[in-house]
């Protein structure tokens, strides 16, 4: 039942039932077990409007049972104070995360044995950004007739090839051939998604990558370059992917739609800390809903 029809049925204010509820919260995650856990998540998720730190919250998950072991204010480096100390008991060996450098940071400050896994559908999404970056560079160079004709196609070089319609790849062909960093950069996405696809052990996994780097330099886009230097510097963490059986960070994205659910069922929350607490109750919440 909702605040306000318990409310109405013990004829009290609403206001009287939350804090009945944050009461048992509180004293219910005041302390959470964590001696069994062996690997976590870490995402953050926006939740408030405007773009500044204060409008984000920090999520750690426990990947094997759900719990949410910590929820932060903001993001960050900050937002994970008071997660290690709770993590201090556990049996810890993997964490997967995106690519934010504070998180990989943290970690390797704290916690240097605990291997870190990139989760592959932020690499994916990070390289889809410089395509985006490449398209948006030739497209400054066009005259206005070009920019409306290619403005209308950026659809075709986001989505994956093989769920393009079989117009849209002819459309993709002809245009490589007149836009070549376009259509390079296109190639050098499909061709990172490949790995993910083909690549059977992280051995396998971590000579595709040196080669896509190696081709990547080679070329003389900017785009593609950074891309090769990130994925060098972090290439032990994404190849974790495969050394942990295909581990990503799926489950902290599926959560982060069940805190909006959350959002949109109270038509947002003013109470910061109750709002919090029910992020914690969440996964108890979805289990015996479904959702």
């Amino acid at each position: 039942m909702s605040l306000r029809a318990l409310a109405g049925y013990f004829h009290l204010r609403w206001h009287t039932i939350k804090e009945l509820e944050k009461k048992v919260l509180r004293r219910k995650f005041a302390r959470i077990q964590t001696a069994h856990i062996k690997a976590i998540g870490i995402d953050e998720i926006h939740v408030g409007n405007g773009k500044s730190d204060a409008q984000y919250l920090t999520i750690v998950r426990d990947l094997n049972s759900g719990a949410v072991i910590h929820v932060g204010e903001g993001k960050g480096i900050p937002a994970l104070d008071g997660a290690l100390k709770k993590l201090k008991k556990s049996k810890l060996r993997v964490v997967t995360m995106d690519m934010a450098n504070a998180y990989y940071t943290w970690i390797s400050e704290h916690s240097p044995k605990v291997s870190i896994v990139f989760d592959h559908f932020h690499v994916i999404k990070l390289m889809n950004d410089k395509l985006d970056h490449v398209r948006r560079r030739v497209v400054a160079k066009m005259d206005s007739v070009q920019q409306r004709q290619l403005k209308g196609l950026r659809f075709i070089f986001l989505r994956n090839n093989e769920d393009l319609p079989g117009d849209a790849k002819g459309i993709l062909k002809n245009m490589r051939g007149v836009f070549q960093d376009l259509g390079d950069t296109y190639m050098f996405k499909e061709a990172l998604r490949s790995i993910y696809a083909r690549a059977k052990s992280s051995y396998h996994a971590r000579i595709a990558f040196h080669r896509w780097c190696r081709l990547a330099e080679e070329t003389d886009i900017p785009e593609l370059k950074s891309m090769a230097k990130t994925i060098r510097e972090k290439l032990d963490g994404i190849v974790g992917y495969w050394t942990f059986r295909n581990i990503s960070n799926a489950k902290m994205e599926g959560f982060n739609n069940k805190i909006r659910w959350l959002i949109r069922q109270a038509y947002g929350f003013r109470d910061r800390e109750y709002f919090e607490l029910k992020i914690f109750q969440l996964p108890e919440i979805s289990c015996e809903k479904g959702i």
